[in-house]
């Protein structure tokens, strides 16, 4: 697809980053790197959630035009203050008030087309089933994989993957799990509990994409290797023993990466797009 002469793009992409992306991969080949600047040169502005994003888009994608860090309006509703937009995303999913929902969204692997299942999910309603509380786990599978949830057919696990909007799981859920997406960052901008769960880190880091930086010495939650782990870190925070969502290390994270994720984005970009002329307000 080529914008026609009238039309501007705005790439309002997702996520700040983890791992490495487009031209920043080690081994690019032609062909991607040509298909990358093809792709930037379609747009007339882009999107970030922060200025280390941006920094990294100038690079990674060989971009030119404006980078406008200035939040990402998706993700307005994820700090919204009405009980009343969960409990409906709640009722929508089947979820009953008293259930603690976990969900669970790894990101998909360069090296096979499934969903990785580190947890081996079928199984993972029993386990959390010796926690407090009823556990009930939703299942997101990454738009890249094939054949979502086809073996997940398990009483207390709820396959999600084919649901429109993330943004409302993520309000639906009492804690997240994830690895190396940048739903990390979303997360992080609401008082969600998060847990990394990164079994593969070491091949992930080294053989498949590389990171930006150093996740176990940066991530301001817990890092889990074992499911043994995970399962202990969910046992505490059902336990309400978790960290303070004001602690030292997730509010300088939130400083640097979702600062700029305050429920307003969405009205600061349609501002400058008028701003900038690339819409008539008439």
């Amino acid at each position: 697809w080529m914008p026609r002469p009238h039309q501007r793009v705005l790439q309002t992409w997702h996520g700040t980053m983890l791992k490495r992306l487009a031209l920043d991969r080690e081994g690019v080949g032609l062909r991607t790197r040509v298909a990358v600047r093809r792709e930037s040169r379609r747009w007339d502005a882009l999107l970030a959630q922060n200025d280390y994003a941006a920094e990294i888009f100038r690079r990674a994608y060989a971009f030119r035009g404006p980078i406008w860090v200035e939040g990402y309006p998706r993700n307005d509703v994820l700090v919204a203050t009405d009980p009343v937009v969960r409990q409906t995303v709640r009722a929508r999913l089947g979820l009953r008030p008293e259930q603690r929902a976990v969900l669970y969204a790894p990101t998909w692997r360069d090296d096979t087309a499934q969903m990785v299942d580190y947890l081996d999910l079928p199984s993972l309603p029993a386990a959390l089933a010796a926690l407090p509380g009823e556990h009930v786990v939703l299942v997101r599978g990454h738009s890249r994989t094939l054949r979502h949830g086809r073996d997940l057919a398990v009483d207390g696990l709820i396959d999600v993957t084919t649901y429109p909007d993330m943004a409302d799981l993520l309000l639906a859920a009492d804690v997240v799990v994830t690895d190396y997406s940048s739903l990390m960052f979303d997360v992080t901008a609401t008082p969600t509990p998060l847990v990394l769960f990164t079994p593969d880190r070491a091949h992930y880091e080294r053989a498949l994409r590389g990171f930006y930086f150093d996740l176990l010495a940066g991530a301001p939650v817990a890092v889990t290797e074992s499911r043994a782990a995970l399962l202990q870190e969910l046992e505490r925070l059902a336990r309400g023993d978790g960290e303070s969502t004001a602690s030292t290390a997730l509010t300088a994270w939130r400083q640097r990466f979702t600062a700029h994720d305050d429920g307003h984005a969405a009205e600061r970009v349609v501002a400058r797009i008028i701003a900038e002329g690339m819409l008539d307000p008439a």
